[in-house]
């Protein structure tokens, strides 16, 4: 009786649990999960420790005590994949706590199979490909909106620490999404508030009495204490001068390829010599490989980042950038740019309004208008930058799906009417039965095309690492531009082997990782390693892109602008079959002037 009644208890979880292993188990069993970027796997190389030859703590870009964490654990037992563990993990756990709240809403059990199954196939419909291909942007998103969801619909409590107990799973995700990613977190907050607001009218008496204040600026107060917290000893860890120089080379950097254009040379060419930056250094900026040139550094790439941004403002005004960041907007709200975020997202809002009308709820009929202001605000901002990369956009989706979802649950659980509760339930996810059913062909398409060629893509690079594992005593600098479609397999095997190449720019540059590597391998520099050091090459795609001088073009005019004659010899090649991909150049010293 004693089992018997714990299980009723724990049901939900059960319940969740089991559609947790089901959901993940058919995709593990159809996919190989991948990184979707070389920022994830070159963020692995560094705290399993195949950058720079050890575990390290710092990878950039997550905040230092999570990426320190993982070093540890690598350092612990390096043949675990720990950071795949890690981001699949979270994916893992902001499933299981979706199912296991939404579960929670619905009384009868059969309500309960079909409402996981829908959560199942609408999953499925939108998430498929970023849960293959997984990117830590969008996790840390993921995490996000997990939390605005688990705010919104915690369960009431009469004592503010009662109800920080409900709230606290929320605040943890938020608390991970930001060391995961801080930029992220920070630009869903506005969401997560939002949803703590909606959670807050849902409260009995006068919404600002003393017990009310107390429960939500106390969990407010806990969310921004954790976050404090976790940037102040990020700080710290951060706190060296080098890496302080160093940031603000990656801030330039940031500024310049993410939110600007590297300016052409002949139509300003006043500009660059006014700076001191010849034609041929301004190349190495266009194709990424500025490691060569210690001259380019943050004060460099910031005038060129500001120089940028003012050809780019003389262009356009004010009112023409925001109005074309509204079409934008607007196009992609309508339109297939989207699909099919966008269409479960507008008829989501469709069905909160409609379930508000059914149930007789006309008093928070702002909470849908209120959502969208806020929405529109984050996507102004975004498309007023110029930079609207999917892994922002997705999040963006996300996260206010999210939130739609969480309005429907609280709204039928307010009213007191079974047959309207009833059918406005079976209703919804009869709708979003369909609609996830229609999508999950679309889905599975894409997603199963995207994996063939990666499959292929990913064949080149693979033969270029057989090769250099093959020669350990000699270091190859290889094309920024001939890597950069390059991903990995999450789970094939962590070996965190030191990595005898390096692509000669890319944000890692200039970094003290960076430096340690090269240290490594008896270099101060690029520019003097290819030189002075035997056994060092570069590398570069085969065929080279015409979009840019050849190799050996900027490569000798390079060093001919420093007084130094050299010539690029072909030493070998990696092959794939019968076909030539990469070709390796060694810089011969012809004399120095």
């Amino acid at each position: 009786m004693k089992i018997r009644q714990g299980l009723k208890e724990k049901e939900n979880m059960l319940w969740a649990i089991g559609g947790t292993v089901v959901f993940f188990l058919l995709i593990g069993l159809c996919f190989d999960f991948y990184y979707d970027l070389n920022d994830d796997v070159l963020m692995k190389d560094i705290v399993a420790g195949a950058y720079t030859g050890e575990p390290e703590g710092r990878n950039i870009y997550m905040l230092f005590p999570l990426s320190f964490l993982l070093g540890c654990l690598y350092r612990l037992i390096g043949a675990v994949p720990w950071y795949g563990v890690f981001l699949c993990g979270c994916h893992v756990l902001c499933f299981f706590l979706t199912a296991e709240r939404a579960l929670g809403f619905f009384r009868k059990r059969y309500t309960k199979v079909i409402a996981l199954t829908v959560q199942i196939l609408l999953a499925a419909a939108v998430l498929l490909r970023d849960l293959v291909f997984v990117q830590y942007t969008v996790t840390s998103a993921l995490l996000g909106a997990t939390a605005a969801f688990c705010i919104l619909t915690a369960r009431g409590a009469d004592s503010a620490s009662e109800f920080l107990k409900h709230c606290f799973p929320g605040i943890l995700l938020a608390v991970i999404s930001f060391l995961l990613r801080q930029k992220m977190l920070l630009l869903l907050l506005p969401l997560l508030c939002t949803a703590g607001i909606f959670r807050w009218a849902e409260e009995s008496g006068p919404l600002l009495s003393g017990k009310n204040l107390k429960k939500y600026f106390g969990v407010f107060g806990v969310l921004l204490a954790g976050l404090m917290l976790c940037q102040g000893i990020h700080s710290l860890g951060y706190g060296s001068a080098e890496w302080k120089a160093f940031w603000d080379f990656c801030d330039s950097r940031t500024e310049l390829y993410d939110f600007q254009t590297v300016p052409p040379y002949e139509q300003n060419e006043a500009f660059y010599q006014s700076i001191g930056m010849t034609e041929n250094r301004q190349t190495l900026l266009e194709n990424y490989n500025f490691g060569l040139d210690e001259e380019i550094d943050a004060d460099c790439l910031e005038q060129v980042a500001a120089y940028a941004a003012e050809q780019k403002k003389a262009q356009t005004n004010f009112a023409e950038t925001v109005r074309n960041a509204f079409e934008n907007y607007r196009y992609r709200s309508l339109h297939e740019t989207d699909y099919p975020w966008n269409l479960f997202v507008g008829c989501l809002y469709v069905l909160v309004f409609a379930t508000a009308l059914w149930l007789r709820r006309f008093r928070y009929l702002w909470e849908p208008v209120l959502l969208a202001v806020v929405r529109t605000g984050l996507w102004m901002f975004i498309l007023y930058r110029g930079r609207v990369p999917e892994r922002i956009t997705h999040s963006l989706y996300l996260a206010e799906l999210m939130i739609l979802l969480g309005l429907l649950l609280t709204e039928w659980a307010k009213t007191a009417d079974e047959r309207k509760h009833f059918v406005g339930k079976a209703g919804v996810l009869a709708a979003l039965l369909l609609l996830s059913l229609t999508a999950i062909p679309d889905s599975l398409e894409r997603t199963s095309r995207e994996y063939r060629d990666r499959e292929t893509l990913n064949l080149n690079i693979q033969a270029l690492e057989t090769y250099t594992r093959l020669h350990p005593d000699c270091f190859y600098f290889v094309d920024v531009y001939s890597t950069v479609a390059y991903s990995e397999k999450m789970f094939s095997g962590e070996d965190g082997t030191l990595k005898n190449y390096d692509i000669m720019g890319g944000w890692a540059y200039r970094s003290p990782l960076n430096r340690k590597k090269l240290d490594r391998f008896s270099m101060e520099t690029m520019e003097e390693g290819l030189l002075d050091r035997e056994n060092t090459f570069v590398v570069v795609q085969n065929p080279e892109s015409d979009r840019l001088p050849a190799l050996e073009t900027w490569l000798s005019e390079y060093y001919r602008e420093k007084g130094i004659s050299v010539t690029l010899e072909k030493e070998d090649a990696v092959y794939l079959g019968n076909e030539e991909i990469f070709s390796i150049y060694s810089v011969v010293l012809s004399e120095k002037t």
